[in-house]
């Protein structure tokens, strides 16, 4: 009787934390962890079993997958949920049924991109093609389902959503990996099948609370509208992102590429622990539940932390990746201190682009990160030739500094506004 009695208060302590932003930030941020941990260890498993070509068609494949869906969700995702918080008229069920026909539109660029690319230069098999289609529908539905469980206040889902993205695909890789069965359709159609289990469990979560799904084009022309502005925040995040390596690509050896990208994944990991903490706070700004009074010094306080928890992967991770990586590598020591400066700025852009999500102020969202990409465009151009790798990190840290700073002054802008 005392331990039944003692289990329910500790299940009690439990619901309490997880109902608060603090539980549903961490549990979010683990179940992300362990997505990326899943899918980083697939990644190796394939490399080596597959050999650099069956890993290349994966890397290609998925990364079609991910840009197609990035890019045919419009940005009504995002817009699509802060309408919904914010009570000016859209329901989650038209986010649903726009949800419908956009994924009409990803099987369509998933065919014709997949095809035309993927099959003809590429040489993918049919298969795998076919297996890319399915993947690159179930990637987008699963990430859009996860704007309309936040909506309806179902964070917690979410990260149970990302669990069995992670758990789904990482067993029977194992499994067929001692077996000698993987090849490139397994991993593929593992992938399609987990975001396809994945968003269908999200689904029948927003399903259950939520009536019939609704076609309207007037509440969709809103969603679309605003929808574009955020589209433009992240293609530019994207570039910003990315640019870099694309540069050391062309204009460096590739040796330089693998070690500003062990250096670069390194201090990027912990973005998955603020990322969701960013979405909750969009969702409590949205709703009204945090106050533009208490906003400065909430954001205040995620900075601070952020950038403290930087400085100490910049101290320390070079010593915790050399021994993986190896001794070949050794150049990754300066590189992750200062890519890690980079992120602590790159910390300011997330929240105070939360922010600006959650009042609702769309046209704010682009100027910071397309600021920032141009910054690393421009500059890696004239830059890497002379100075690699370490030349692209002190790069970046000038343009997530510059999208930074762009963010947190539109941010206080909009604050005073609403004040």
């Amino acid at each position: 009787m005392v331990m039944t009695t003692g289990v329910v208060r500790v299940r009690e302590r439990l619901d309490a934390f997880l109902r608060r932003a603090r539980g549903e930030s961490v549990f979010v941020s683990l179940a992300r962890l362990f997505s990326a941990g899943s899918f980083l260890l697939i990644a190796v498993t394939s490399a080596r079993h597959l050999g650099p070509i069956g890993r290349g068609e994966i890397v290609f494949v998925m990364t079609v997958c991910v840009l197609g869906s990035e890019f045919v969700s419009l940005g009504v995702n995002v817009s699509g949920r802060i309408h919904i918080l914010r009570r000016t008229g859209v329901k989650v069920e038209d986010c649903l049924g726009l949800t419908v026909v956009l994924a009409g539109v990803q099987a369509l660029l998933m065919v014709l991109v997949l095809g035309v690319v993927g099959v003809t230069m590429i040489e993918i098999s049919i298969p795998t093609y076919i297996l890319g289609v399915f993947s690159g529908v179930t990637m987008f539905v699963s990430h859009m389902l996860i704007d309309a469980a936040f909506a309806l206040r179902r964070t917690l889902e979410t990260g149970v959503r990302d669990l069995l993205i992670g758990i789904t695909p990482l067993v029977p890789v194992v499994i067929l990996t001692m077996f000698g069965g993987l090849s490139v359709e397994v991993v593929v159609g593992l992938t399609g099948l987990a975001y396809l289990i994945g968003g269908g469990y999200l689904w029948g979560v927003v399903r259950r609370r939520t009536g019939p799904v609704r076609f309207s084009r007037r509440a969709w022309r809103l969603i679309l509208r605003n929808g574009l502005p955020v589209l433009g925040g992240s293609f530019g995040q994207a570039l910003a992102f990315r640019a870099d390596r694309l540069i050391l690509g062309v204009l460096a050896a590739s040796a330089a590429l693998g070690i500003f990208s062990v250096a670069a994944t390194t201090a990027e990991l912990p973005r998955l622990l603020l990322l969701p903490v960013t979405q909750i706070l969009t969702n409590r700004v949205a709703a009204g539940e945090i106050s533009v009074g208490s906003v400065t010094s909430l954001v205040a306080r995620l900075i601070l932390g952020y950038a403290v928890f930087m400085v100490a992967v910049g101290a320390v991770g070079a010593s915790l990746v050399l021994p993986i990586v190896g001794d070949g590598f050794g150049a990754v020591r300066d590189s992750i201190a200062v890519l890690a400066l980079g992120e602590a700025f790159l910390g300011i852009y997330f929240v105070s682009v939360a922010v600006l999500t959650g009042l609702g102020r769309f046209q704010l969202l682009p100027l910071p990160a397309i600021g920032g990409a141009a910054v690393i465009l421009v500059t890696d151009i004239f830059v890497v030739p002379d100075h690699g790798a370490l030349g692209a990190a002190w790069v970046r840290v000038v343009g997530f500094a510059v999208m930074g700073i762009l963010g947190l002054m539109s941010m206080l802008m909009a604050l005073r506004s609403e004040a």
